[in-house]
């Protein structure tokens, strides 16, 4: 029992961690609504687009990252449990990989709009300002 308790605690530390690191890959903060948006010299039309890309995927954006955020809780409770109920343990963590694909799927598709609008040379610049370019 105590080596299945420790099982456990191992393999949520590590799923954990590995959001962490997947959170990191993914787009870093409001680029267009800030200094680096000003210093990519956007032209009227490029703001414009950003602005109807951002709203267009904002609502999902928030769905998204809220359903991340309750099935993770869920499988915290469930990972606390004595003993722990690896049937519901296991459907916890599908729909944990489950809304944490959905939300990395959609901030890549938008990620991908965005950079459609910009120059090569603005992207590039975006890049650099954010710690990404060479």
């Amino acid at each position: 029992m105590m080596t299945r308790r420790i099982l456990f605690g191992f393999c949520a530390l590590l799923i954990m961690a590995s959001a962490g690191g997947a959170q990191q890959q993914l787009p870093q903060g409001a680029w267009w609504e800030g200094q680096i948006a000003r210093d990519l010299n956007l032209n009227e039309g490029q703001s414009r687009q950003i602005r109807r890309t951002v709203r267009e995927y904002r609502h999902q954006l928030i769905d998204f990252r809220g359903n991340l955020q309750k099935a993770e809780g869920d499988f915290q409770d469930l990972m606390n449990d004595d003993p722990v109920d690896v049937r519901k343990a296991n459907e916890a963590i599908d729909r944990m990989a489950l809304a944490r694909s959905e939300l990395t799927k959609t901030l890549s598709q938008m990620s991908l709009k965005l950079r459609i609008i910009l120059t090569p040379q603005q992207w590039r610049d975006l890049q650099h300002k954010r710690g990404g370019g060479k």
